[in-house]
């Protein structure tokens, strides 16, 4: 990345960091909500809630590592006593493309479970899950957003029927990547490429993939990344980030593995492995996978200005005749 971008990025990251709380209630382009899975809370019995958010159109969100610039969204929680939220799961982010930047993030809407274990024991005849969730959506200008959330359920000694957005919420876990149960593993690294070598499960046939990693200062997330096949085996090559550390223990992040042209959720899963150093990896031939969610819209936008002026020629040349 040029030192015009990383300056670009370090100053976003530095207002966002150094701007008030009063700031943080000036995002006005997402809709937060909280949602449940189940219509009652029965004692040790652990449960799902959602944080859903509905983005505006041509805004967006964004994901864990959030690439070359943004923040991710945080949320701190407030609970009953004794009881215990998990972490935010991570649905698979879209890549967005600026310049010679890339972000990964999530438009039009995301929920993002979280998983709710209660105590053994509850007094109380309704219990309220709370929490207070900042992050940061963007468009031609990124905005700090925050919100309040609460959700009230009834105690109860005796299973209740599924909440409205069980299903919502079924969807959204569906979407989260998977532990790579049936899938072999393995990374290495050089100076000129970071490789994650790979075998599917049988039954996937890989055509194209991707790797989102979940850390920075590993990989140029601008970078076209290589896909190419060996034997039984598939190799994904990244470049290494101008500032990378030399000295990368493990290689973590998400892998989409694409059948028939197309990135598939459903081949989405957990990567965390030991990376060997030293191999010297040679980048792969750059594939031609999906473009960026961003670049779709200039291509379109490309495609139909030809049509427009092939009609307009079409037309002129008529009225000629005529």
């Amino acid at each position: 990345m040029s030192r015009r971008l990383c300056l670009r990025a370090f100053l976003l990251s530095f207002l966002l960091l150094t701007t008030g709380l009063d700031a943080l209630a000036k995002g006005g382009n997402v809709e937060v909500g909280l949602l449940s899975d189940q219509s009652v809370v029965l004692p040790g019995r652990p449960f799902y809630v959602g944080v859903r958010m509905k983005i505006r159109e041509g805004w967006h969100t964004y994901w864990k590592n959030p690439g070359d610039s943004g923040l991710p969204p945080r949320i701190s929680w407030t609970l009953p006593e004794g009881f215990v939220a998990g972490p935010l799961e991570w649905p698979i982010p879209e890549r967005f493309a600026d310049q010679a930047l890339m972000t990964y993030g999530y438009r039009r809407e995301v929920l993002f479970p979280v998983r709710i274990t209660p105590p053994m024991t509850i007094r109380a005849d309704s219990v309220t899950i709370a929490g207070k969730i900042d992050w940061l959506e963007c468009k031609d200008v990124c905005l700090p957003g925050s919100a309040a959330l609460r959700l009230s359920l009834p105690v109860s000694a005796k299973p209740g029927v599924p909440g409205p957005d069980a299903r919502a919420l079924a969807a959204a876990l569906a979407r989260v990547p998977r532990p790579p149960a049936g899938w072999s593993l393995s990374a290495e690294a050089g100076p000129r490429a970071i490789a994650l070598t790979f075998v599917p499960p049988t039954g996937i046939t890989p055509r194209g993939a991707y790797f989102f990693v979940d850390q920075p200062l590993v990989t140029e997330h601008a970078a076209p990344q290589g896909f190419e096949r060996a034997g039984d085996r598939y190799r994904v090559t990244m470049s290494p980030a101008v500032n990378a550390s030399r000295n990368l223990a493990r290689l973590t992040g998400v892998l989409i593995v694409g059948s028939s042209g197309a990135l598939r959720p459903q081949n989405a899963v957990q990567v965390d492995v030991p990376v060997i150093w030293g191999g010297n990896p040679a980048p792969a031939p750059r594939q031609r996978a999906g473009l960026p969610v961003v670049a779709y819209a200039g291509v379109i936008g490309m495609v139909g200005l030809a049509l427009a002026l092939i009609m307009r020629g079409i037309l002129s040349r008529k009225s000629k005749h005529t």
